[in-house]
């Protein structure tokens, strides 16, 4: 299948603002605490173990969104 240069890149762009976003995401999470944005308590939460899990498998989907679509050139 020929896809055009364009449709490609914005694949690409796609692919890495999801990985981005998602290790943003999963980074905020876990140092909630440390960083001041937590709810309160002390150590990891459910929702900071919520937040990673899902940050973490954005990031997931656009590094294979990414390399999905690089490997679409050759």
């Amino acid at each position: 299948m020929v896809r055009n240069a364009r449709t490609q890149l914005t694949s690409r762009i796609a692919g890495l603002i999801a990985f981005v976003g998602g290790l943003a995401v999963a980074a905020v999470s876990l140092f909630a605490d440390a960083i001041g944005v937590s709810g309160g308590g002390e150590g990891l939460g459910w929702k900071q173990l919520i937040g990673a899990i899902f940050g973490g498998a954005i990031a997931l989907l656009g590094l294979g969104q990414l390399f999905r679509s690089g490997r679409e050139d050759a």
